[in-house]
């Protein structure tokens, strides 16, 4: 019998949707409000929306994994804790991977920018 009642397994790919929508119509929401008020660009908007929409995704999906894997019955305890941990990390490691993807492609706009600034001097 498992240590910790999760619940019937859940559908991984299911809350990797869920994930990936909660944090698109959050994000969004305060991405819109913030462009309103002038304070970033349509397209700082759009990327960070996307950027929770994909960080999200692999929140939600990770998590899932992780509490079905503690949930199963047929599953010994330290089996239980090195899966769970596992999915943790790889969900952890994609947020981080996600973050640094989109601050490389901002910091070479700004890069070309300058370039293009300084060509024109």
């Amino acid at each position: 019998e498992s240590m910790i009642n999760t619940g019937a397994p859940r559908s991984v790919s299911g809350h990797a949707v869920s994930g990936a929508i909660l944090a698109l119509m959050a994000s969004g929401a305060y991405q819109y409000a913030k462009l309103k008020d002038g304070q970033i660009t349509q397209d700082e908007a759009i990327k960070t929306t996307i950027k929770s929409a994909l960080e999200g995704a692999a929140i939600g999906a990770c998590a899932i994994a992780a509490s079905n894997t503690i949930g199963n019955p047929n599953k010994s305890t330290s089996t239980k804790i090195v899966e769970a941990a596992t999915y943790i990390a790889i969900g952890g490691a994609f947020v981080y991977g996600v973050q640094n993807a989109f601050k490389s492609k901002e910091c070479k706009i700004l890069k070309n920018q300058q370039k293009r600034l300084n060509n024109d001097k």
